[in-house]
């Protein structure tokens, strides 16, 4: 069987010290990590600075669990069913981090966008047309997990395991 490993970058493996920096419509500015902006819900007028991960993460460190889980899917299934899908918009740091971790040759795929439609549309993208019947998800966030899930059950033949990381644990 065919299989897709797709694993989550911030909060998922590796957590770090970037943050997500909001200015609001009253002059206040909120300072959040990327595991408490997961759950913020956008208030009309604020203003988004998601700088911090343009770079390399900030004092990262591995989440162990899911980094096994990433050496097991390269492992079991090959490098080319392995794909890093992350909300930041610049794949490099991600790719150095990795190779700096042992981790070479991995595909990171940076959709540029924290709307959970655009990992969705990413994994529809590979599966359509393709011979995978099995998607593996390693992801923090709730609501991407929820948006890959609508895409492969509209697609109905693709199997899904997600499995959420939450405060450093695979749940």
């Amino acid at each position: 069987m065919k299989v897709l490993h797709i694993f989550d970058f911030d909060d998922t493996l590796v957590s770090s010290d970037s943050n997500v920096v909001i200015d609001h419509e009253d002059g206040t500015r909120s300072i959040l990590s990327s595991d408490a902006y997961a759950t913020y819900d956008e208030q009309p007028g604020d203003q988004l600075d998601f700088s911090d991960f343009d770079n390399y993460p900030k004092n990262a460190e591995i989440i162990e669990d899911v980094f096994d889980e990433l050496f097991l899917a390269i492992n079991s299934d090959g490098i080319e069913s392995t794909v890093i899908l992350t909300a930041r918009g610049n794949p490099k740091p991600v790719k150095q981090f990795l190779n700096d971790n042992g981790v070479t040759g991995v595909y990171v795929h940076a959709v540029g966008s924290s709307d959970p439609r655009e990992k969705a549309k990413y994994v529809l993208s590979r599966i359509k047309d393709s011979d995978i019947k099995l998607v593996r998800v390693f992801e923090d966030n709730a609501r991407n997990i929820r948006e890959i899930r609508k895409v492969i059950r509209a697609n109905g033949e693709v199997k899904l395991q997600t499995h959420r990381v939450v405060d450093g644990e695979i749940i």
